[in-house]
């Protein structure tokens, strides 16, 4: 999954990390470190949101070789409260709603934390389906765990392939990051087409088949770590955000220099991860926006008391598509 043989050590990945302040030269030499099997403090300072993926000139992925030494070092030290609910999650009982749709909805495990978010019409009829055998498993790499990463990616693929379906639907972007990009990692090729629900939502919504009023709102979209591993989906987004009459303000922390929620850090260092949420929704208040929008649960669990703090209002996505419903 990374790939050392293409490094040429210009230290790009770390030097542009958002969260660490290094020098040119200190970012060639922890990274030269970690090539050798060494544990400099980037493990330690590392927020796991994989931006050091995306700004690699070489594709080398160190994202994923920082990954692979933290889980040999052990650093970060990681609550065993949080490994455990990470491992009980596969154990989670599945559960599988069936519609008269084709198309599969697939929920992993974060469906319910956001209650009513597929109640509207655009999800009629959809056979959903989620619970442990659905867990993609992405949330391993948060914790710096690269081997139970790919264990349970197999298992929700196997699990999915099992549905028969030739078009499957991904409500978290996990999963849609899993099956549509790092499942090739793993040398494998799903027997299903994978659908994010933006580009499934844009297309019922183009159909003509509903009507929607403009929001005119001016937002902050907090961007999932995960899309760092699916970019061809910006363009979705923003031609939803226009169709719904949403103005995505420009600010310093969006897009290729988005912030991590802060979910990662919470279990190890609180007081970092509150640092972090407060400069991005200060840098979303200031740049004009009235809220934040969500497309991961967990980032709107995270940030939406410091947002209400500044006095941002908070919506998932699909909220946004239901008011524009009149929902």
């Amino acid at each position: 999954m990374y790939y050392p043989e293409k490094c040429d050590l210009c230290g790009d990945c770390l030097f542009y990390c958002p969260y660490v302040e290094m020098d040119r030269d200190e970012a060639v030499e922890q990274f030269r470190e970690l090539l050798e099997g060494g544990t400099p403090s980037i493990l330690e300072g590392c927020v796991t949101c994989v931006a050091c993926n995306a700004v690699c000139p070489q594709g080398v992925n160190p994202f994923h070789l920082i990954v692979k030494r933290q889980e040999e070092s052990g650093i970060p030290e990681i609550p065993q409260a949080n490994l455990s609910l990470f491992e009980n999650l596969p154990r989670v009982p599945a559960q599988i709603v069936e519609g008269s749709n084709e198309d599969v909805l697939s929920l992993c495990s974060v469906g319910d934390l956001v209650p009513g978010l597929f109640d509207g019409p655009l999800f009629k009829d959809l056979t959903v389906v989620k619970g442990g055998d659905y867990f993609c498993g992405v949330g391993w790499l948060h914790l710096g765990r690269l081997t139970p990463f790919v264990e349970t990616a197999k298992n929700a693929l196997r699990h999915l392939e099992a549905l028969g379906r030739e078009r499957i639907i991904f409500y978290h972007d996990d999963c849609y990051s899993l099956f549509s990009s790092l499942v090739r990692e793993l040398g494998l090729t799903p027997k299903f087409k994978p659908v994010h629900v933006i580009e499934y939502v844009l297309q019922r919504l183009k159909s003509g088949d509903f009507e929607t009023r403009r929001l005119d709102m001016s937002i902050a979209y907090q961007q999932p770590c995960a899309s760092r591993y699916t970019p061809w989906k910006d363009p979705w987004l923003d031609e939803l955000f226009d169709l719904l009459g949403v103005r995505r303000v420009s600010r310093e922390h969006d897009r290729d220099r988005s912030l991590c929620c802060g979910s990662p850090l919470m279990p190890r260092d609180r007081e970092r991860a509150m640092t972090i949420k407060t400069r991005n929704v200060q840098d979303a208040k200031g740049h004009g926006a009235t809220a934040m929008v969500y497309l991961c649960p967990l980032c709107l669990l995270n940030l939406r008391k410091p947002a209400a703090e500044v006095g941002l209002e908070n919506y998932h996505l699909l909220q946004l598509v239901d008011m524009a419903l009149g929902r």
